[in-house]
């Protein structure tokens, strides 16, 4: 049975196309680079391996405990000698260099390193986490490589590993819109409260939150630009057609969410994704002959083995893992909940959450709600206050000159920084402002004393002889149809 369920599938299925995955090779290799290089080596010492600021217990309260690679040895060094292993592997992952044997070591590596710190665990690295599963399958190492083999390479995986990596996509991106199912989504006011958002809201966005009738056509066209997404890469999995239009729609979905938000690497991930549907017509025509392209067609010939049988099966299973993880978080909050929630056998079924391993936990758990219905309720920000000798407030942070005023008793302050964390500090922030107390009282501090000491190095004819930690809480309201922003300031430390 199972034999002739690959067989049907792998009949169906359109393969990527090896020059394809080569280019995604580079850019998935260059995705994980920027993230080690911008947001892991400068977190060690102050959000790893840092009990004041992060301690273990905290980042246990999220998904459990973490495998215990890097928390092996609790040293700073051990840290470093990991990361720089790391960055080798990836640069020997981008050249091509022994790619079957070097990516489950950098993707069993990885994803130790996003359980490390749950608190530090962006969506992106979920992205990235699941990429490098699936490149563990696929013969990546055909184009674009300084070690290319000469030999055709032996596929056990075959057509089915394909399969498995476009329904995956194809979950991702049904997910990033069945979970908008929302009022302020059905009535297209994200983007207009989005706008007000101190973290993420990048210039444009904050600038287009002015005029909420634009701002309510580009959140359905955002909304719908994901829906054609998803059918796109359904509909690519069996015709080679619509492929490049699935590469231009997620490069624009991409895009468009780079320039209005600021939300770490996921443009370089999304770019990987793309490059993986460009055609064989696309390098055929415009780049490469087929005459010159020297890259065979491995999957000409079914292959029967019972090695490749049993691949298929593991694939298969795999499958139905992670569909069942999917259809567990859809029948929560999202259009289809009214349905799932009353299949036969909920409780034991898709309404089944399994325990956590501890690592894998983007591969596990297939958490793709972005900006899910729940928006956010706090917009809001921490405000890292130094005073000067002459009792003049600067924000530590932008180094900016502020002014604090009080009326009627409640405080304001400006100017307010607007989306100014880089590296691992933003997602660090953005948990810790909505899971505030999960954290001691030393994070708070530990996070005002970092901010004071970059301060100090960027300005350094200031002379800081105070600080304080203040909190903006930002709500919203909508009053007749318009928007109502509600800011609440109100000091952490000192208490």
């Amino acid at each position: 049975m199972f034999k002739k369920i690959i067989s049907f599938i792998e009949l169906k299925t359109i393969p990527f196309d090896l020059r394809s995955l080569g280019l995604f090779r580079i850019s998935l290799g260059f995705a994980v680079l920027y993230n080690l290089i911008f947001y892991r080596f400068p977190a060690v010492g102050i959000f790893y391996n840092n009990e004041l600021i992060s301690p273990e217990k905290s980042g246990n309260d999220y998904f459990g405990p973490s495998f215990p690679l890097f928390r092996l040895f609790e040293n700073n060094n051990w840290y470093y000698f990991l990361l720089s292993l790391m960055t080798v592997l990836v640069v020997l992952f981008i050249i091509g260099w022994k790619t079957k044997w070097i990516t489950p070591v950098l993707f069993f590596m990885f994803a130790s390193l996003v359980t490390t710190n749950s608190y530090l665990a962006h969506g992106v690295d979920f992205l990235e986490e699941v990429a490098l599963f699936w490149a563990m399958f696929l013969p990546l190492d055909q184009a674009f490589t300084l070690c290319k083999s000469r030999q055709v390479p032996q596929i056990i995986f075959g057509k089915i590993a394909h399969f498995g990596f476009q329904f995956q996509l194809l979950l991702i991106y049904f997910s990033a819109w069945i979970f908008k199912d929302g009022a302020l989504w059905r009535n297209g006011k994200i983007l207009e409260i989005v706008s007000y958002d101190l973290i993420h809201a990048r210039s444009i966005l904050q600038e287009l939150g002015s005029y909420p009738l634009l701002s309510q056509v580009f959140t359905y066209a955002g909304f719908y630009l994901e829906v054609i997404v998803s059918i796109l890469i359904l509909i690519s999995i069996f015709l080679k057609k619509t492929r490049l239009w699935t590469l231009i729609s997620i490069l624009l979905l991409h895009a468009i969410m780079a320039v209005f938000l600021h939300v770490g690497t996921f443009f370089i991930i999304g770019l990987a994704f793309g490059l993986l549907f460009l055609p064989s017509s696309f390098w055929d025509k415009i780049v490469y002959r087929k005459s010159s392209a020297g890259i065979q067609n491995i999957y000409s010939r079914p292959n029967r083995s019972k090695t490749h049988v049993l691949a298929g099966i593991f694939i298969l299973g795999v499958l139905a893992f992670i569909l069942q993880g999917n259809l567990h978080h859809w029948s929560k909050n999202s259009y289809l909940t009214p349905v799932l929630s009353k299949v036969p056998f909920y409780k034991y079924t898709i309404g089944l959450k399994l325990p956590d391993p501890g690592i894998f936990t983007g591969v596990w758990h297939q958490v793709w709600a972005f900006f899910p219905n729940n928006l956010y309720d706090d917009l809001g920000d921490f405000i890292y206050v130094g005073y000067d000798n002459n009792g003049v407030p600067y924000e530590l942070r932008t180094g900016e000159a502020l002014s604090f005023k009080e009326v009627d008793g409640q405080v304001s302050v400006t100017p307010l920084p607007r989306a100014s964390y880089h590296g691992a500090e933003f997602t660090f922030t953005v948990y810790l402002k909505f899971y505030q107390d999960r954290f001691p009282k030393s994070t708070q501090e530990g996070i005002l004393e970092l901010q004071l000491e970059k301060f100090e190095k960027e300005h350094p004819e200031v002379q800081i002889s105070k600080t304080e930690l203040w909190k903006l809480q930002r709500f919203h309201k909508f009053e007749n149809e318009k928007l109502v922003i509600k800011d609440s300031l109100y000091r952490l430390l000192p208490e």
